[in-house]
């Protein structure tokens, strides 16, 4: 007879801590770099965005300066697939994309947003999903939590009937975004959204 309990593994909050935590304290240490002045490397790991004032921005009073507004990750390539993995720029280049990203927007300004990030190798490599997941869940950040859409690709082919994501509504100006056929998105609901949000205290 089929028994469930035999096939539950039961991990506590102190043993993930005691794995994860070490890293997390390591990536708050590590330093902050312009957006507009990444450094060249190679490597995958996860990072965080920054924005260092809310003051210009529809987030004044929602976001604190300096609060993670983003977090992401970039594994190496085939680790999706368990293909055999090859480390390139993968984060560098995710980086980059996000920079496209802000420097499109017409209500944003790239020179206003910080990065910090750290490089995983070898076998801490398959840590990385955990280590997003859990920082995700210790910030909250807002474009993460909240507000999607700012990490997605361009729609391939045949696919413009989507809407607009609600951070493209926030934030318009990336060009795949005008070719979009979906119903817009009301931006009044998604402030709503915004003045609600709250960061981890």
């Amino acid at each position: 007879m089929f028994d469930i309990n035999n096939h539950i593994a039961s991990i506590s909050d102190q043993q993930i801590d005691a794995i994860v935590k070490p890293t997390i304290d390591f990536f708050e240490q590590t330093p902050f770099y312009q957006m507009t002045n990444i450094p060249s490397f190679n490597g995958v790991g996860v990072y965080a965005l920054y924005l260092k004032s809310t003051d210009e921005t529809c987030y004044q009073g929602a976001l604190p300066a300096m609060y993670p507004i983003y977090v992401g990750k970039a594994v190496p390539t085939g680790s999706r697939q368990g293909l055999t993995t090859k480390v390139g720029s993968q984060l560098k280049n995710r980086l980059a994309k996000h920079r496209n990203s802000i420097t499109q927007a017409e209500n944003l300004d790239e020179n206003d947003f910080l990065c910090r990030f750290i490089i995983l190798q070898g076998n801490a490599t398959e840590m990385i999903s955990t280590i997003e997941s859990y920082l995700i869940r210790e910030y909250n950040p807002l474009w993460n939590s909240y507000i999607d859409g700012f990490g997605i690709n361009a729609p391939g082919k045949g696919r413009y009937n989507q809407q607009p994501s609600e951070w493209d509504t926030l934030h318009p100006g990336r060009s795949y975004v005008k070719m979009l056929t979906g119903e817009p998105r009301d931006k009044d609901i998604i402030m709503e959204k915004v003045v609600n949000y709250s960061v981890k205290k």
